[in-house]
């Protein structure tokens, strides 16, 4: 089993691009990888639920437990700087430090960028 790390950087407003990535993540965990996520940048506005119904992808991100993917992080200081916290985000994730987003990029197989 290969160890995925999807690296979700930018904003949701990027056309149907939040939605690919949503896709690609969760067809990794059906193929029985070990997928984990991390949000940083405004890749975390992702998170952030929105009244727009067709552009809600925080909602997509509420199935990720039912796939298996439970590792999902972000950014600390990413966060502290767009002034949002963890409980402002629509899923449990768990903030890591710059040192801890390099020990989490180092312990998987393959990075894939948004």
């Amino acid at each position: 089993t290969r160890k995925i790390l999807f690296l979700i950087a930018h904003p949701p407003h990027r056309g149907a691009l939040a939605f690919e990535m949503l896709d690609e993540l969760l067809v990794g965990a059906v193929f029985e990888q070990k997928v984990s996520v991390l949000f940083v940048d405004d890749g975390l506005f992702q998170l952030i639920d929105s009244q727009e119904a067709h552009g809600n992808v925080a909602r997509g991100y509420r199935a990720l437990p039912t796939y298996d993917v439970n590792d999902v992080f972000v950014d600390a200081t990413a966060l502290r700087r767009r002034g949002l916290s963890v409980g402002s985000l629509a899923i449990p994730v768990r903030a890591l430090t710059r040192a801890g987003i390099r020990n989490l990029i180092a312990s998987h197989d393959v990075v894939v960028p948004d």
